[in-house]
């Protein structure tokens, strides 16, 4: 993949060629390569366990605003439609304040969404994120942005799911975990069953997809790393009585009607990226408390919310940040456009990590 970067870019970890003659010219070397960095890396250094934090930290900074020394700058999303082939590109920039060595990072994230690929065989997403250092502008990396949008954004779910079904999770069935649902077997769909039975440790992980073949392998990959995963034969039996649904399909009309989601559960909706996509009945979201990674995204670019006509409760970084309340005894709804802000701090914090990674490296041959 991308080629043509990796005959000039350091793909990542390091390669120093001639430069391993002195230690400190590797170290200096290592600090001015530009990175081009590949999934494979990035799915290997992020856990859940370090994923979480810097999320969690972005959405709050997104909400803080720009104005606030600890706040981030995000512009919409700048997006071309390319209707020959029913496919959007997106432009995403962001900013976290401060330096890097206290949580700054500034990126931008280029990503294409093409539903018809997966017909072709090929990913639906494709993205590539550059990471900038903070202070000077200058570009570090250049990561393949699959695995972050991916990991990221079921990382932001887990976040919200925390924040606002947490506690519904822990008391049911007498402290014996509940039940979560996944809507679509694809990336998303695998991203979001894995981090939710990493937090919250179901007793029931519930797959639905259109085609019940991919919804069985998933089911089955899940189960043999120990993930209590079972096949749903329709949306229905999936969310029935399920304390966390996970909306993440290509959908583009409604699949989750009201009638079916039991009151007081909560739903994570990933996907309908667009004003005049759906993946929830409109009666669902009227009737529901709704958050969401950001109040003007989803107001502009969430067809969920859009065509309900719904107010926006708060956004999750409001919640995070104390200012705005979680309303967790009603049936509550997080809808997620995806934050360049949360591509920037996932890109820093893989890139950190590689980093030392080549230190110590270095360190060892010395």
């Amino acid at each position: 993949m991308f080629n043509i970067f990796k005959q000039f870019i350091v793909i990542g970890l390091p390669v120093t060629g001639r430069s391993r003659k002195k230690t400190k010219q590797n170290r200096c070397n290592m600090a001015m390569q530009l990175k081009y960095i590949e999934d494979h890396v990035v799915r290997r250094l992020l856990t859940w366990d370090r994923l979480l934090p810097v999320v969690r930290q972005s959405l709050a900074a997104f909400s803080r605003g720009a104005l606030h020394p600890r706040g981030a700058v995000q512009p919409l999303r700048s997006s071309v439609t390319v209707d020959q082939h029913q496919g959007t590109m997106l432009v995403m920039p962001g900013l976290v304040k401060g330096e890097a060595t206290h949580g700054g990072a500034l990126a931008t994230k280029i990503v294409s969404l093409f539903p018809g690929n997966s017909q072709k065989g090929l990913s639906t997403h494709h993205a590539l994120v550059v990471l900038m250092e903070p202070s000077t502008g200058a570009p570090l990396a250049i990561l393949e942005g699959e695995a972050i949008t991916e990991l990221r954004t079921a990382a932001a779910s887990a976040v919200a799911t925390i924040e606002l079904a947490n506690g519904r999770l822990s008391e049911a069935e007498g402290g014996t975990g509940g039940v979560v649902a996944v809507l679509g077997a694809g990336t998303q769909g695998r991203a979001h069953a894995r981090v939710m039975a990493h937090v919250f440790k179901p007793r029931e992980v519930r797959i639905w997809s259109r085609t019940p073949a991919s919804a069985e392998t998933l089911a089955s990959v899940l189960h043999s790393e120990g993930i209590p995963a079972v096949a749903a034969p329709s949306v229905r039996e999936a969310v029935a009585d399920a304390d966390v649904i996970n909306t993440c399909t290509l959908s583009t009309t409604p699949i989750l009607r009201a009638e079916w989601v039991k009151a007081g559960a909560h739903v994570n909706s990933v996907g309908a990226p667009r004003p005049d996509w759906q993946e929830m009945e409109e009666q669902l979201v009227r009737s529901s408390s709704v958050y969401a990674d950001s109040r003007e995204a989803a107001t502009k670019e969430a067809g969920d919310v859009i065509k309900a006509g719904a107010e926006v409760v708060a956004e999750i970084g409001e919640v995070l940040l104390g200012s705005r309340p979680a309303l967790r005894d009603n049936t509550t709804i997080f809808k997620s456009l995806g934050l360049a802000v949360e591509d920037a701090v996932t890109a820093r914090l893989v890139y950190d990590l590689v980093m030392k990674e080549e230190e110590e490296q270095v360190n060892r041959r010395e």
